[in-house]
């Protein structure tokens, strides 16, 4: 902790937002004082703990007041514009006592129509690519768009008992696919400074106009907040950055735009999931260490980097899935080595398919023909797995 700041500001600070929500989550007349008063016994208790090094106590303990206040005052708001809200129906006024939630992050550019425009483009782009098999399609806007309305629940069931539900939500992991699959695209602007500079901010910004316009998920402006991390770290020579840092940097950004997002699972379960990425994982697989040839030619050695992966993100995600949907997925390991792989082929390939049928007119038949065993391969090899 004392070599990382990051650590002993984001921790605090999240832990916070975390109390807040906690005791937000019941009346609005008397939480907001309950809360206060929280936040003054922990800071008293810390302080005395700490005794005589309470100077370096007072920093955390601030910090944590600081997120639970974040929260707290979202929190009012939003549920004051809830309890107020009033709808015009038939000349008559009636008030509802709903409470809505909060607005998701896209909301913040208002209605921004032309966002949804731009994704009910994309979906036409893709009905329109003759694929000859008819699952192809829906398959393809579901992963790339996040709308599963062309699955069937043949489909949709395979995909949850197979434990690959991940895969029809939009989140960090289709985002990290499609940023990493721009960047190798972006690379015949060759390896200059100010070519990285504009590829940098290509990125970017396709990354911030593709979150916005799906919605803006938390695990999407999570993984969007690493895209931009990862480019400022690029960009800035002789400073390191970690996934450690990164990661409670972007939980700290995030939380203090938005603390309400701590309550939504898909913030949980991306955070909670780096979590396992970045810190139990590169441990796992240490237990087969790498040599200089195994490390690009030995398969064992690639099937357990993707085994410490998934066991790792498992592990750190069991609680909330378990106490939020009631079960664990039996075969999470076999599908993510099987599985997960072909996904991650098939959206740059279905990205090819869109982007030269936008240019075109029509795709090539090779690309056509080459996405459609793709999608028919994920599908396939799904439904076995949910079958066992």
């Amino acid at each position: 902790m004392e070599n990382r700041p990051l650590l002993r500001i984001s921790i605090p600070f999240v832990a916070g937002v975390a109390c807040g929500g906690v005791v937000c989550a019941g009346d609005f007349s008397t939480r907001p004082l309950a809360l206060v008063e929280m936040t003054m016994v922990v800071l008293c208790l810390v302080l005395l703990v700490c005794g005589k090094r309470y100077d370096r106590a007072l920093i955390p303990a601030m910090l944590f007041a600081l997120g639970a206040f974040c929260y707290s005052s979202r929190f009012l708001d939003y549920a004051r514009n809830d309890i107020h809200t009033v709808i015009s129906t038939n000349s008559h006024h009636v008030i509802s006592t709903e409470q809505s939630g909060p607005p998701p992050i896209a909301n913040w550019w208002g209605e921004a129509s032309e966002w949804r425009d731009l994704i009910t483009t994309i979906r036409s782009r893709i009905d329109g690519i003759p694929f000859e098999h008819s699952e192809t399609a829906p398959l393809l806007r579901a992963l790339m768009t996040g709308d599963r309305s062309g699955l069937d629940r043949e489909t949709v069931a395979a995909f949850r008992r197979s434990g690959a539900s991940h895969l029809l939500a939009l989140s960090g992991l289709h985002l990290g696919i499609i940023a990493m699959f721009l960047r190798y695209l972006l690379m015949v602007l060759g390896q200059s400074r100010p070519a990285e500079i504009v590829r940098s901010a290509l990125l970017v910004g396709f990354c911030l106009a593709y979150t916005i316009a799906c919605g803006a998920s938390p695990s999407l402006v999570r993984a969007l907040l690493f895209v931009i991390l990862q480019q400022v770290a690029a960009l800035s020579p002789g400073r390191r950055s970690s996934g450690a840092d990164r990661l409670c940097l972007a939980a700290t950004i995030q939380l203090a735009i938005d603390p309400t997002a701590i309550r939504s699972v898909a913030f949980q379960l991306s955070y909670l999931a780096m979590l396992g990425v970045v810190f139990i994982a590169p441990r796992l697989e240490a237990w087969y260490p790498a040599t200089r040839m195994s490390a690009r030619v030995d398969p064992m050695r690639w099937m357990w980097k993707a085994a410490s992966t998934a066991i790792a993100c498992q592990l750190t995600t069991a609680p909330v899935v378990m106490l939020r949907f009631g079960y664990l997925p039996q075969y999470f390991l076999l599908t993510n080595l099987m599985a997960m792989p072909v996904c991650e082929l098939l959206l740059p390939v279905g990205i090819v398919a869109l982007i030269t049928t936008s240019a075109g007119g029509k795709a090539p038949a090779l690309i056509v023909r080459v996405t459609d065993y793709i999608a028919t391969l994920l599908l396939d090899i799904l439904r076995i797995i949910s079958e066992l």
